[in-house]
């Protein structure tokens, strides 16, 4: 890959994060915090995951964390 082709790339990752930073602050709608619950909860199930990764499911919807 070429400098300017990386230079290129990271301008449009810096400005799609700037861009999409602020409507990932804001707290999900009910609805969809729900929805996001259940997915979760059925992957869970699927894997047959333990209890205690059960137990961090409602923290984890309820503060979700960017990742950089």
């Amino acid at each position: 890959m070429t400098r300017s082709m990386q230079a290129s790339l990271t301008a449009i990752g810096r400005q799609l994060h700037d861009e999409y930073l602020p409507t990932l602050a804001k707290p999900l709608p009910s609805d969809l915090k729900d929805l996001v619950a259940r997915l979760v909860a059925l992957e869970i199930n699927k894997r047959g995951s333990s209890k205690r990764a059960i137990a961090v499911l409602p923290s984890a919807t309820a503060h979700p964390e960017s990742k950089a």
